[in-house]
């Protein structure tokens, strides 16, 4: 319950702007933003998977735009042993 509060909180602080911003001037839409890409946030970015999960942080995180809707859909990649050791060391 605290948890999807502070989650509330910190969306009307970071997301509702964003999306105010997004909604005044809306984002161009690209033809390569149909295929899959690397996709790096300032911030970790929770999304969810396609297959229903929630992203972890962990690992590559992949998206592109769905041609029935232009909406982004993301998927991950697992986290390699090497980006497990630079996290952890």
């Amino acid at each position: 319950m605290i948890k999807e509060l502070f989650g509330l909180y910190c969306w009307c602080w970071t997301g509702l702007p964003r999306a105010l911003f997004r909604k005044i001037f809306p984002e161009q839409i690209r033809p390569a933003d149909y295929h899959w890409s690397k996709y790096d946030s300032a911030f970790a970015a929770v999304v969810r998977l396609t297959n229903g999960e929630w992203s972890s942080g962990n690992g590559t995180l992949w998206r592109r735009r769905r041609s029935s809707d232009d909406r982004w859909e993301y998927q991950q990649d697992e986290e390699t042993l090497e980006e497990q050791m630079d996290r952890i060391i």
